[in-house]
């Protein structure tokens, strides 16, 4: 089971109108073949009887789940030994100013540089909640373009 799997199941997601909004390992099952998502407390669907801004905020967050699971990843699930005492929250910023490079293999390098920016955007997000506004938008595009930039497309 690689990223490749939770990137395509995050994508299948998006595209039938469905935000997990909590999509990370510990929510994820398997049975060795498939990976299947759990705990649907968060979830929000446009086959659920929305609001029009419920439906605006659902069209709004269609690809969350596609940047929060590899931000996710980089900050919580890299192995203690590859982020050489970097604190896991701090990681993804970390590499991205080059503390980080030397002691991270290169087949590790290559996800993690790859998801860097997303994480970033990712990690920003909710810290400006409690300091700006609980109804701060979501930033989409911004995470669209950094999970564009990250494919090469």
């Amino acid at each position: 089971m690689g990223g490749g799997y939770l990137a395509r199941g995050t994508a299948f997601l998006s595209a039938r109108g469905l935000v997990h909004f909590d999509a990370h390992f510990d929510n994820l099952l398997t049975d060795r073949q498939r990976i299947y998502f759990a705990d649907l407390g968060l979830t929000l669907s446009r086959d659920f009887e929305l609001s029009p801004e419920e439906a605006a905020f659902l069209t709004g967050h269609l690809g969350y789940d596609r940047a929060y699971a590899p931000a996710r990843l980089l900050r919580h699930h890299l192995l203690d030994r590859l982020r050489d005492g970097t604190p896991h929250g701090d990681f993804p910023r970390a590499r991205a100013r080059g503390d980080a490079r030397a002691r991270v293999p290169p087949q590790i390098a290559e996800l993690v540089d790859r998801q860097a920016e997303t994480a970033l955007v990712m990690d920003d997000f909710p810290h400006r909640l409690p300091t700006r506004s609980r109804r701060t938008p979501f930033p989409a595009a911004r995470p669209r373009q950094a999970l564009t930039a990250s494919r090469g497309v």
